[in-house]
C-alpha cells in the first residue's frame, strides 16, 4: 500500500505441526525502501510462548533473510541465506514463501522476464485472478502464483503458490481487512504448506503505521545460540 512507509504490530501466532499445536505472541515490523515502487525488503516477524519452548522468527534485511522454527516434538530449524545464494529448497524456501505472501519477496513482474503476469477473470465471477506464469522446459506454460482479487470488496482474499510441476503447495487466506490511517490491511492471515503439513495463523493487533518505533535496529540479524 503506497500510504504505508512502515508498520509495527503486536501479533498472535498459531503454529500447527505434525503432532503438536502452539499459540505464541510476538511482533511484526516492516519497513519499505525510500524508492517508490520498490517492494519492502526489511521485515521482522518474531514470537514465542511464555514457557520458552516454542519459537518462531522470520526476518529479512538488505543483506539476507532468515527463518527459525523451534518446537518440542519436531527438529528445530534455523536457516540464514544471503541475497543471491541458492534459495530454492528446504527451510529457506519456506521463508521465501512467507515473505512472498506478506508482499516482501515477490516473484518478478517484469513483462520481459518470466514469470509473466496474466489477468484472468473467468474462473469465479466474483474475482479477478492475477496469475504469474512461466514457460517450462518442454515449452508448456505453467502457473507459479495466483492472486485472487475480490471485485466488489477490492481486496486480495487468497494467494496460491505452485511448484514446477504445476501442483499447488501453499494456500494463504487474507481476512479481517481494516483501515489504518487510510491504508487497508488484512489483519488475519492463514497459511498452509500442504507437503510439510505446516500451518500458520497470524493475527495483527495494536497496529501502527508510519511509526517512529521502527528503526534500523529492528532488522539486525542475530543467530540463535542453539543453532549450529
Amino acid at each position: 500500500n503506497a500510504l504505508i512507509r512502515n508498520l509495527w504490530s503486536r501479533l498472535d501466532i498459531k503454529v500447527k505441526l505434525p503432532g503438536e499445536k502452539h499459540s505464541i505472541s510476538g511482533h511484526l515490523i516492516l519497513r519499505k525502501p525510500s524508492r517508490l515502487g520498490q517492494p519492502p525488503r526489511e521485515l521482522r516477524l518474531k514470537g514465542g510462548d511464555s514457557f520458552g519452548v516454542a519459537e518462531f522468527e522470520l526476518g529479512s534485511n538488505s543483506q539476507r533473510y532468515w527463518y527459525t522454527l523451534r518446537a518440542p516434538r519436531n527438529d528445530p530449524v534455523h536457516t540464514s541465506v544471503l541475497h543471491g545464494q541458492d534459495d530454492s529448497t528446504g527451510s529457506a524456501k519456506l521463508a521465501l514463501d512467507l515473505l512472498s505472501v506478506l508482499g516482501v519477496y515477490e516473484l518478478p513482474a517484469d513483462m520481459d522476464k518470466q514469470p509473466w503476469p496474466v489477468l484472468r477473470g473467468y474462473e469465479a465471477p466474483a474475482y479477478y485472478v492475477l496469475s504469474f506464469v512461466e514457460q517450462g522446459p518442454t515449452g508448456r506454460m505453467r502457473v507459479r502464483k495466483d492472486i485472487w482479487w475480490h471485485r466488489r470488496k477490492q481486496q486480495v482474499d487468497l494467494i496460491e503458490l505452485f511448484d514446477e510441476q504445476g501442483n499447488r503447495y501453499l494456500s494463504a487466506e487474507l481476512d479481517d481487512y481494516r483501515r489504518f490511517d487510510g491504508a487497508q490491511l488484512a489483519t488475519t492471515i492463514r497459511i498452509v504448506w500442504f507437503e510439510e503439513k505446516l500451518s500458520l495463523e497470524l493475527k495483527l493487533r495494536d497496529v501502527q503505521v508510519n511509526s517512529p518505533k521502527v528503526s534500523d535496529k529492528n532488522f539486525i540479524y542475530r543467530k540463535p545460540s542453539w543453532a549450529p
